[in-house]
């Protein structure tokens, strides 16, 4: 799948082997775009991997969810988050926000610029 800001991600583990019920125009075959709409409410939503209804999560949101969990000394996550447990490291957490990020962590969710011989290379 190609990095997007935009992908869906399940609100529980992070995944996106997710399901929107959506509205179909039947004369003309159309999806209506629920996109630019309101937002999906979880009922309208699936999770194959966690075989339940969840809410939908752009990367953005799921990192502000990030910043409510707690961190200890020992920069381990508090609560479980995500496909993350208590006591994992918030390393580990931020590995996973940069792999999904198609100009890295930094850049997409952290506000950094682009270093210039990154740009020229993409």
């Amino acid at each position: 799948m190609k990095k997007s800001l935009q992908t869906l991600y399940c609100s529980e583990c992070g995944g996106t082997n997710v399901q929107a019920q959506a509205w179909v125009n039947p004369n003309t075959k159309e999806f209506l775009d629920f996109t630019s709409g309101p937002c999906l409410e979880a009922d309208d939503c699936w999770c194959e991997d966690c075989e339940e209804h969840i809410e939908l999560c752009t990367i953005k949101e799921l990192w502000n969810r990030f910043a409510d969990i707690p961190i200890n000394n020992n920069d381990e996550i508090e609560e479980r988050f995500l496909c993350f447990d208590a006591g994992d490291s918030r390393f580990d957490v931020w590995h996973w926000f940069d792999e999904r990020c198609p100009n890295g962590l930094a850049v997409d969710l952290m506000g950094e610029t682009p270093k210039q011989n990154d740009a020229i290379q993409k």
